[in-house]
């Protein structure tokens, strides 16, 4: 991303282009009890569980972890976001356990085996998969949400780089060899794709 990413981000925040209330995902909220889960067995270790969500924004899923009792990490290119992220943070008296990590997500990776769940939703940046893939921890979960080239039905100006091929992330977790846990139902009138899956315990 570029300064002028940058600067454009900022400026949607600033004047509300973009949404500016911190609210989760909502196919998050309705994979909320395997994640729950994934917590319960993270705590069996006497460890909290670790949550990343990629393109945070105002940060609203970061703070429904937090609010779950996760740690959580959210990396956002604009500072204005994470901004509000941070003061929602202290509002709702879980700033202890969040951190908002200003950086341009085409340079900022993610270390290997760190977190139990990473979220990426409406941020598509294919090189960055592999590093998912990597920064999951065994057992842990990935969740992913975005537009594939079905949206160009009602966008017909949509750059179709950032859109996925219908199917591609059920198909990118069936090369992982993860277990997938759910995703959309393709014949739906849906624009977008979703996954969450699973990282095995251990792999061959």
């Amino acid at each position: 991303m570029t300064q002028e990413d940058r600067s454009r981000w900022n400026e949607r925040y600033q004047s509300g282009d973009a949404p500016v209330e911190a609210k989760p995902n909502r196919w998050l909220l309705a994979h909320a009890q395997i994640i729950d889960e994934v917590a319960r067995m993270r705590h069996r270790c006497g460890e909290t569980p670790v949550a990343l969500d990629l393109a945070c924004g105002a940060g609203g899923t970061v703070l429904w972890f937090a609010q779950r009792g996760w740690r959580a990490v959210g990396v956002d290119v604009s500072d204005v976001a994470l901004a509000l992220a941070q003061e929602a943070a202290e509002r709702l008296g879980v700033a202890e356990r969040v951190e908002f990590i200003h950086a341009d997500l085409d340079i900022w990776r993610p270390p290997a085996d760190s977190f139990d769940c990473i979220t990426c939703f409406y941020f598509l940046d294919r090189r960055l998969w592999p590093w998912l893939r990597a920064a999951v921890r065994p057992g842990g979960v990935l969740a992913m949400q975005t537009f594939h080239r079905g949206a160009l039905k009602i966008r017909p100006n949509a750059n179709p780089d950032y859109l996925l091929e219908e199917g591609e992330l059920a198909q990118l977790i069936t090369t992982w060899g993860w277990k997938l846990l759910a995703t959309t139902d393709a014949a739906s009138a849906q624009i977008t794709e979703a996954i969450l899956a699973q990282r095995p315990e251990t792999e061959s």
